[in-house]
């Protein structure tokens, strides 16, 4: 036992001297400073929150051996009805051609070489912004959009919706073939029987002789569509009525008002030096975001010369986030907003030709100081004003979106109008002649409504909206819709409002169909088929061109041609080509729009209007609100949400740019109302407007006013499909209807309480931390102006490593964060081009997601007026690979291009690679995603990315099979390659060219230029793992000497 015991002393004598070596060797290492910036991930981080702490230390969220994994057999049959849902595919034969003659962009041959991708140039639209894209073909079936960079409008851009949009035309739910619905004498119960197409036109044809037609559409930006629709009422002595979720009617009354035209400015960003937004995110989800992307983002990069944007923000968005100075606001402030700066520019400044105007002054003056209560120092609104006059005409002010649609709308798009008059911008950076199509009214709505109570609609055609969802009930169109002899909903899919429709006439898909756009007066694209509809369904311009056919009514052009296409080319080269086509051949003209996809150019500047001085003076001064507030607010995944997209499992599963939160809608409220409520996050609190309530958990959201309460359109549909149903609530029941039959959106007061419950919400931002201390690097324009060189922290640098030899290509990307916006774009396109699966929010809660790029969205300073910063990361091709050095069975080995490779059948899924990459971008497979898809839903996959089985791991491989594309292009074309020639698919989707990749060893090359930039650095650069990515800090231009840190709270990621 001697022996024993004298040998463990020892073994522990020796223990103890190794940990000592091991304590000195540590404590010898240069030293790891931490960020001074202050960047945290969450709320539960900055208050060190010891859950939060746990789950940092866990290197995975999830395992099979934990006890919780078996306890819920619910999640994985969800997860694969998502599965079957977003990926599943008509029995459709391989290759189903329009029968019409479509033109490729690339001027190959139109017949099909199997292999090998065709592209046809077209048009997406979601109802409120119209982009130029290209569909890419695999053996006839479309595959992925692409951004079209030739579009005046997007210039190559592409966004959330645009990108998943090629789901919906493979979605599972949508209508096969017309439909009748069968009601009761009191309309409360149906049965759904199968009918002919035939039969149905006789019977509405017979219903529409009959008078009392009303067509009610969504906001229609195609001229020939236009026309059709025009045509059809005058055939039937038809009403139309237009209408939207999201109309901007607010700013065309305000317009009209203003200057005396019913007009929604095509708003030039690209053009402001100063731009001030009052709760307008123009980069996320008002009007235009993408084209305004795009635009913005020109502002951002020359420095000498950089652009400062303000925001004024009643919840978090994302033009808030990328603004270089947020100011936090309840909707009732909007207006003070405004009044604010009118009356330090044009009452205590005396500046403008409206300084002189008593009637102008003396409305504002009514105002009191309108500065007082608005959470922002005096010497802040005097230094707004002073940049916005010293960048008169090329500056801009803006205020619309659903935010805004409060009592005080008008008045506040008034003082708007006023401002930028004043300013000189009217013409310039508001231009009116070249405006944006909006035709979507409120206020039509209401008098279709009062229309159908009075019994005055014997026949109502629906078309592209869904108001038995997006109107709150308290608007009565669900029960005066009972009123009406026939409803015929023209539709994809038997959905909150098609339910109640006497016929349900399944419509074509967009890349399904003829079309063509005009979103911007004079700026033409088209829009062509890629596939034969796939089931037995027509457009609607061909239903509506059928029955005045049969009822021998309307004008000779309506009923003279067989099919849309045949009307919209005769359209176009009879209404269109004399305006833009400038003489010449009609039929070569033709041809070339097809290959092209657009015609028609912006204008620089209008002339500027005058501002009547009664839209101000003849408006009221408004009640001052007390209390709890909503606001109500669009996604920039959902948009309204009352769409066939809200079916689709990409869009649910992509995390919200801000609140990084999943496959639900939540009450954002800050850290302050939260503690004066004693909930937490997940508490879920009972919110009462009016005579409406409604409970939702909590989600506790950092910069927001303390009597905010904002929430997320578009959730809670009941009928859309076996993805999107149930999802959420459903908070247009929340919009109230003013007196005058407004409809109230934002601004309503609100009484909350907590009531003890507890919902789980999936939210992905602290999934993927990363040890480590220069992450997101940030510096003020004055800093980066003053020390160029020394805004990035260079590390000390030790190395085992001998390095590699490249003596081809090297590949690299770089990432600009001063122009990334965080739209998540890139992420979807990532998704669709890779063949990556959705998991639900089960798995999603346990760490499972499975995107190969995500973007991490950082904070700085205090939580009350927290500013975001965006990081997009990838694998990043690590020259000193973690993972590679790892892994038991080489299945993930260097190239001799630099890529970090996965050979996914040596994968045995021992998961030490993803342990060992400090990046966390590395994906499991929990389940056999591609077994669960049977045949031929594969055709809705990329032929060219091998699918993943169970056990394997995934990541991002900067595109491979589009380099090999581009290295054999040029290999059979007997030439080098070009820069810029290889794009990633993030790359081309991205609207603010944030994303740059290319050939390092070409020193010419736009990429290697971009890695030499003082502004570039590698991500956690002091392990040493040499990433083939290096981002570009952020700079903001607040003003101010330097980012200010906060001393305490100084994080660990």
């Amino acid at each position: 036992m001697s022996e024993i015991h004298n040998d463990q002393n020892e073994h522990d004598h020796k223990h103890d001297h190794t940990d000592a070596e091991l304590a000195a060797k540590k404590a010898a290492r240069p030293k790891i400073e931490k960020n001074q910036a202050n960047h945290w991930l969450s709320i539960d981080q900055y208050m060190q929150d010891p859950e939060f702490q746990k789950t940092v230390e866990t290197e995975f969220m999830s395992s099979p051996l934990r006890e919780d994994e078996a306890k819920n057999p619910w999640a994985r049959r969800e997860f694969l009805k998502l599965m079957g849902a977003s990926m599943a595919l008509s029995t459709a034969s391989c290759i189903r051609r329009p029968v019409q003659k479509i033109v490729p962009y690339n001027k190959q041959p139109e017949e099909i070489t199997f292999g090998v991708p065709n592209f046809y140039t077209s048009t997406f639209f979601d109802g409120q912004e119209s982009l130029g894209v290209l569909i890419k073909t695999r053996e006839g079936r479309p595959i992925k959009l692409e951004s079209l960079e030739t579009e005046p409008l997007s210039q190559g851009g592409t966004s959330i919706r645009a990108q998943a949009h090629v789901l919906s035309l493979y979605d599972l739910d949508r209508l096969t073939a017309p439909k009748k619905n069968l009601f009761n004498e009191k309309r409360t119960n149906k049965d759904t029987i199968s009918v002919s197409w035939e039969n149905a036109d006789t019977a509405i044809v017979e219903s529409l002789k009959k008078g009392g037609v009303y067509i009610l559409t969504g906001n229609i930006v195609s001229p020939s569509t236009q026309a059709v629709v025009k045509d059809f009422a005058e055939g039937f002595k038809a009403t139309h009525v237009a209408w939207e979720v999201l109309a901007n009617e607010d700013v065309r009354k305000g317009q009209k008002a203003s200057y005396g035209t019913d007009v929604l400015p095509f708003y030039r960003f690209d053009k402001s030096k100063m731009t001030v937004s009052i709760d307008a995110d123009f980069l996320g989800t008002w009007i235009a975001p993408t084209v305004f992307t795009r635009q913005f983002s020109k502002t951002r990069k020359d420095f000498a010369n950089m652009s400062r944007m303000v925001a004024f923000d009643s919840n978090y968005s994302l033009t808030g986030a990328n603004a270089d100075i947020r100011v936090r606001i309840k909707p009732s402030q909007q207006l003070k907003v405004a009044v604010a700066i009118a009356q330090e520019l044009i009452v205590k400044q005396g500046k403008s030709s409206y300084a002189g105007n008593g009637e102008i002054k003396n409305w504002l003056n009514s105002f009191g100081n309108a500065a007082d209560g608005l959470h922002m120092e005096p010497a802040l609104l005097k230094e707004i004003v002073k940049d916005l006059w010293a960048a008169q005409g090329e500056s801009l002010i803006v205020a619309g979106g659903l935010k805004t649609q409060t009592e005080t709308s008008a008045a506040l798009q008034a003082v708007v109008n006023l401002l930028n008059s004043a300013l000189g911008n009217d013409g310039k950076t508001v231009q009116h002649r070249r405006s944006i199509t909006s035709s979507g009214s409120h206020s039509e709505m209401a008098t279709l409504i009062t229309a159908m109570k009075d019994k005055k609609v014997k026949t109502l055609i629906i078309h592209g909206v869904n108001p038995a969802f997006a109107l709150p009930a308290k608007s009565e169109f669900k029960d005066h819709l009972k009123n009406v002899e026939t409803v015929v909903y023209i539709g994809d899919r038997m959905n909150e409002t098609a339910m109640w429709a006497n016929y349900v006439l399944p419509e074509n898909h967009s890349m399904e169909n003829w079309g063509d756009s005009e979103m911007v007066s004079g700026v033409y694209s088209i829009q062509q088929p890629a596939i034969k509809p796939m089931y037995d369904t027509q457009s609607m311009q061909i239903t509506l061109m059928n029955w005045c056919f049969q009822a021998k009514v309307g004008p000779k052009r309506i009923q003279e041609f067989e099919s849309y296409y045949d009307y919209l080319r005769n359209f176009w080269k009879t209404d269109i080509f004399p305006k833009v086509g400038k003489g010449g051949n009609f039929e070569k003209s033709w041809q070339e729009l097809l290959q092209s996809g657009s015609v028609g150019e912006l204008s620089d500047s209008d002339s500027p209007r005058s501002f009547s001085v009664s839209s101000l003076t003849d408006l009221k001064k408004p009640a001052v609100v007390e209390g709890w507030e909503l606001v109500l607010y669009p996604t920039s995944q959902l948009g309204d949400g009352a769409g066939s997209q809200a079916n689709i499992g990409w869009i649910h599963e992509l995390p919200d740019p801000i609140t990084r939160a999943v496959w639900d809608n939540y009450a954002s409220i800050s850290m302050a109302a939260a503690k004066k409520l004693n909930v937490k996050q997940n508490s879920v609190i009972e919110i009462t407007v009016g005579k409406d309530k409604m409970e939702l958990p909590v989600l506790i959201q950092p910069g927001l006013q303390d009597d905010v309460i904002a929430i997320a359109i578009g959730y809670g549909r009941t009928h859309v499909g076996s993805v999107g149903n149930d999802i959420g609530k459903n908070v247009y029941e929340l919009a109230q209807v003013a007196a005058s039959g407004q409809i109230v959106f934002s601004g309503s007061k609100v009484v909350v309480k907590a009531t003890g419950k507890k919902y789980e919400l999936a939210q992905t931002q602290t999934h993927h931390s990363m040890e480590g201390r220069q992450i997101v690097v940030e510096a003020t324009l004055k800093e980066y102006q003053a020390k160029k060189d020394h805004i990035i922290h260079k590390h000390p640098i030790w190395s085992v490593w001998s390095g590699h030899q490249y003596n081809g290509h090297k590949w690299g990307m770089a990432i600009d964060l001063n122009s990334c916006t965080g739209c998540s774009a890139c992420v979807v396109a990532c998704q669709s081009e890779n063949n990556i699966p959705v998991v639900g929010k089960k798995y999603v809660m346990q760490g499972r997601e499975m995107h190969w790029l995500r973007i991490d969205r950082y904070y700085t300073g205090n939580p009350e007026d927290a500013h975001a910063v965006f990081q997009p990361v990838m694998c990043q091709h690590c020259d000193n690979a973690p993972c590679e050095t790892v892994c038991p069975v080489l299945a993930t080995v260097h190239s001799s291009e630099g890529l970090n490779e996965m050979v996914y059948n040596r994968c045995v899924g021992t998961r030490y690679c993803s342990n060992n990459c400090p990046y966390k971008v590395r994906r499991f497979n929990w389940f056999n995603y591609a077994k669960k898809i049977a045949a031929p839903a594969n055709m809705a996959l990329n032929p060219d990315v091998g699918v993943r089985v169970r056990g394997v791991m995934e990541k991002c491989t900067f595109c491979v099979q589009r380099i090999k594309e581009g290295k054999n292009k040029a290999k059979l074309e007997n030439r080098p390659l070009k820069d810029g020639e290889i794009k990633t698919a993030c790359q081309t989707a991205c609207p603010a060219n944030v994303i740059v990749f290319g050939d390092m060893n070409d020193q010419t090359s736009q990429v290697s230029k971009l890695f030499k930039n003082e502004r570039s650095y590698a991500l956690l650069e002091e392990w040493h793992a040499a990433p083939s990515v290096r981002y570009q800090a952020k700079i903001r231009n607040n003003g101010k000497d330097q980012i200010a840190a906060s001393a305490a709270h100084e994080g660990g990621h």
